[in-house]
């Protein structure tokens, strides 16, 4: 037996069905199987929210491929590196910053690294690169010097990257620097730089990296901080009191908000046009790029030499130069990303999960579709507006999964229970149609004087037509066809009362008026209301040389006869409508040839397209298929191919029912 389950439990059924969705998606976000997607989609956010404006704060100097070409040679003379520094010192740079790597001697012109090194030991406000390694270093690399142990702070218990060598300039320049700060990036897995450490642990030493002591510098703070650390979040407090806050993820890496590729940056030019302008006295043009900035130093060359390049949220090959551009401007302005609270978001996510279950357990397709369309925009809308007005890192990819995963799983499941219940109902229904069927006659009962014959075709699986013919007291015969309103199970079960109605009532009369109108009385009782049944009941002597006739609301019988057709109008209403309904009956003769045809309405209101094949063309046909006199049987099935063949074949969407008695 099929059940039909409750919408409130359907609902129920949908939360759970969504929890457990969410269980797959919150377990596959806590194994880092979203990651990837993760970044790619956090990088189209990076470039839809970027300012594309960095802070004027900041100027860079590039050592591109026409300073490479004019030089003839890489490494560049590091005097040309001495000569640039001083030039950006005497234009007024508030700190500068090499981004270079200066490791062993310059072969060709050894006095070269002297002059960098007394440049630098003259430059209180120079941050000289270094490189951190996480393996073992190669050739170059070095341990724990003196001079480098100098420039490390107290590590403490401060959470860190920790590095496993060192690549540091030649020792000259390691000596006189002032101060020290490292280059080295953080990699994500699929190749591209987002984060900076801007702390790293070497031995028991703590070592800032280029960009945070630059800001440090630019603003005047020249003695070393200490660092603080609390809960994923690094401060560095300055001698004045004043403290950079970055929070960090669990690498101990920090998120960078980018302020843009290479064009974020106004503030630019090539060394070679900064040392042109220096040997040809414009140095007002230096002051205006530099006067009051912080300066970084790097390689941008992509012919003459590649160096010092890495793939960005903005380009698979962006010079690394700009990605410290970036750094700098997150410390001078705050601009960090910060990861949601992945508890937080998880919980977040099981209470979107649940109202979508719940949602689409209770709502039609088009509507369920609708809602959850509408909740990815929702939720991409809310995932932008947290990234572009506070920073906020979302799982994006499990954000704009769990509104579909969630909606294709509901749907699913009531797919499946909805398949296995219309089958189960089918099943009843082909039951029922058996049962129903056994209900109505199949064999006409013999008589020497009545040819008889009728059928019924369904338009559901049981529907609410019916035909029989039963036996009158004293010999006579009856003949009747029911329309019951509706169609379906309904309209099969009222028209089973119909026929155990009839067939009770005629046992005891044969009075067409007495046994209709007990029928009505019975139906009344029976039925709620709205609920009715259209009958016609005819009665036939022994003899058939005439009938008696009762039309409950029915549709008019046709009587063929040589001298025309009569048409058998209702002369009452259907059974169960009106408690107090009369019914009155008439007599018609019924002479040898007589034809008598009753019908459903689902004969004549069979459609095809914007007609119907209707009364007038039945009343032709029954007249032209008396007068060649064929058999009951060879009328009702010449009916049934005329609207067949009306329709197209398509018998329309009620019930067919044709009854014929022809007088032998």
């Amino acid at each position: 037996m099929a059940v039909r389950v409750p919408r409130v439990l359907w609902r129920y059924y949908g939360v759970g069905i969504a929890a457990l969705c969410w269980l797959v998606l919150a377990a596959l976000q806590l194994v880092h199987a979203f990651d990837g997607f993760d970044l790619k989609l956090g990088d189209v956010r990076q470039r839809l929210a970027v300012a594309r404006r960095a802070s004027d704060r900041i100027a860079v100097i590039e050592v591109d491929d026409a300073t490479v070409r004019e030089y003839g040679r890489w490494p560049l003379p590091r005097s040309q590196y001495a000569l640039l520094v001083t030039a950006l010192e005497e234009a007024g740079a508030r700190a500068i910053g090499l981004d270079l790597q200066f490791r062993g001697n310059d072969r060709e012109d050894p006095t070269s690294d002297a002059l960098l090194a007394i440049v630098a030991s003259e430059t209180s406000h120079l941050i000289v690169g270094l490189s951190f390694l996480s393996e073992p270093g190669p050739d170059g690399a070095a341990g724990a010097t003196e001079d480098l142990i100098r420039h490390g702070l107290p590590a403490g218990s401060v959470p860190a990257p920790v590095a496993s060598s060192v690549a540091i300039p030649y020792p000259e320049l390691m000596a006189s620097a002032p101060v020290v700060g490292h280059v080295t990036v953080a990699v994500d897995r699929d190749g591209v730089v987002r984060r900076i450490p801007f702390v790293i642990r070497y031995g028991d030493r703590l070592y800032l990296s280029l960009d945070l002591w630059a800001v440090g510098l630019a603003d005047s703070e020249t003695g070393r901080p200490r660092v603080e650390a609390g809960n994923h979040r690094l401060s560095v407090v300055w001698p004045s009191g004043r403290t950079d806050r970055i929070p960090i993820d669990d690498e101990g890496a920090a998120a960078i908000a980018f302020a843009g590729d290479t064009a974020a940056f106004r503030n630019r030019a090539s060394m070679l046009d900064v040392l042109q302008w220096y040997r040809s006295e414009q140095k007002d043009r230096i002051a205006r790029l530099v006067r009051g900035r912080i300066v970084l130093i790097g390689t941008t060359a992509v012919r003459e030499v590649a160096t010092d390049m890495g793939a960005t949220p903005f380009s698979p090959n962006t010079p690394l130069l700009y990605l410290h551009a970036n750094a700098v401007d997150a410390v001078a302005r705050g601009g960090f990303l910060r990861p949601l609270d992945l508890r937080l978001y998880l919980t977040l996510m099981a209470v979107a999960a649940l109202a979508l279950g719940w949602a689409f357990a209770a709502l039609p397709l088009p509507r369920a579709v609708a809602v959850m369309s509408g909740a990815v925009v929702v939720l991409l809308a809310t995932d932008y507006g947290a990234f572009a007005a506070a920073r906020v890192l979302v799982p994006t990819t499990l954000t704009l999964l769990l509104p579909p995963f969630v909606y294709s799983a509901v749907e699913s499941f009531r797919y499946v229970f909805l398949e296995r219940h219309s089958r189960a109902r089918d099943r009843e229904l082909q039951v029922a149609r058996k049962i129903q069927q056994k209900l109505l006659p199949t064999t006409p009962p013999e008589s020497p004087t009545l040819d008889m014959f009728g059928l019924n075709i369904p338009a559901q699986e049981v529907g609410g037509d019916y035909f029989d013919w039963v036996p009158l007291p004293g010999g006579g015969q009856a003949v009747a066809l029911g329309d019951v309103s509706g169609k379906g199970v309904a309209a099969a079960l009222l028209m089973s009362h119909l026929r155990a109605s009839l067939h009770a009532e005629s046992r005891g009369q044969a009075s067409p008026r007495a046994i209709v109108s007990a029928m009505h009385e019975s139906m009344f009782r029976a039925v709620e209301s709205g609920r009715f049944a259209t009958f016609f009941l005819a009665a036939f002597p022994p003899t058939g040389d005439g009938f008696r006739y009762c039309n409950a609301g029915h549709n008019p019988a046709l009587v063929a006869r040589a001298g025309g057709l009569d048409k058998l109008m209702a002369s009452g209403l259907p059974l169960g409508m009106l408690e107090l309904s009369t019914y009155e009956e008439q007599a018609r003769p019924f002479a040898p040839g007589d034809v008598l045809v009753i019908y459903s309405d689902g004969v004549t209101e069979c459609p095809w397209e914007d007609d119907q094949y209707g009364d007038e063309r039945l009343e032709a046909l029954v007249k032209r298929l008396s007068a060649e006199r064929l058999g009951a049987r060879e009328i009702a099935l010449a009916i049934v191919e005329d609207v067949r063949a009306f329709c197209h074949g398509e018998m329309g969407a009620d019930d067919v029912t044709i009854l014929v008695v022809r007088r032998k």
